[in-house]
């Protein structure tokens, strides 16, 4: 009875591992697009004298990992993803922003959102600016998921001409990639399995006999 016992446990134990598997949701691999993505800026005001406010992506968007999410709310944070840089004039200068942000995976999409920034100078040595966005960007996939991008706004003010800006990336939500359970193939479980149940007819027929 007690090797009955202990076959019957390890059957339960395996088939509970492997429709487990066969069940865990897979999400989708998010690739940013750094060339098909843009940021515009439109002066709207101008009260310097060789100032100029520039915008391009950091190093680390550019070079972004490829990101696999782990839930329908996943998030992914990246704490340097634009950077700014005003020329070494004198006054200040206010700017309407435009920012889309492109990714290649799980399908080609893009969302963009916008906002304003008013930037000041003392050649370049010391300078500040305030950054403001409207609201976040959406951008919706047809593989079915949907990401939130919230840029930060910022306030700055000290020695220098730049400074780096962060974005979150947020499911909004992520689909998974299929609805469907995905067929799991045999595993070393299986075959345990299988030997398990092929002791119980043993112990069975012994006990007849």
């Amino acid at each position: 009875m007690r090797l009955k016992s202990l076959a019957l446990s390890a059957a339960v134990v395996i088939v509970s591992g492997i429709a487990s598997l066969a069940n865990a949701a897979t999400f989708p691999t998010f690739v940013f697009d750094s060339a098909s993505s843009d940021i515009t800026l439109t002066k709207k005001l101008d009260l310097c004298l060789g100032c100029g406010l520039t915008a391009s992506f950091h190093s680390d968007a550019v070079n972004l990992a490829p990101w696999t999410a782990t839930s329908a709310n996943d998030s992914l944070r990246v704490n340097n993803f634009i950077d700014w840089t005003v020329g070494k004039g004198f006054g200040g200068e206010k700017y309407d922003v435009s920012v889309t942000l492109a990714f290649s995976s799980p399908d080609p999409s893009a969302g963009s959102t916008t906002g304003s920034a008013i930037v000041g100078t003392i050649g370049g040595v010391i300078s500040g600016g305030v950054l403001t966005w409207k609201d976040s960007g959406i951008i919706n996939f047809s593989q079915g998921s949907q990401l939130t991008f919230a840029l930060d706004p910022t306030i700055a003010l000290g020695l220098g001409n730049s400074t780096t800006t962060g974005v979150t990336f947020t499911g909004s939500p992520i689909a998974p990639l299929s609805d469907t359970v995905a067929p799991v193939p045999l595993p070393a479980g299986g075959l345990l399995l299988i030997g398990a149940l092929g002791g119980l007819t043993v112990l069975r027929r012994k006990t007849r006999a």
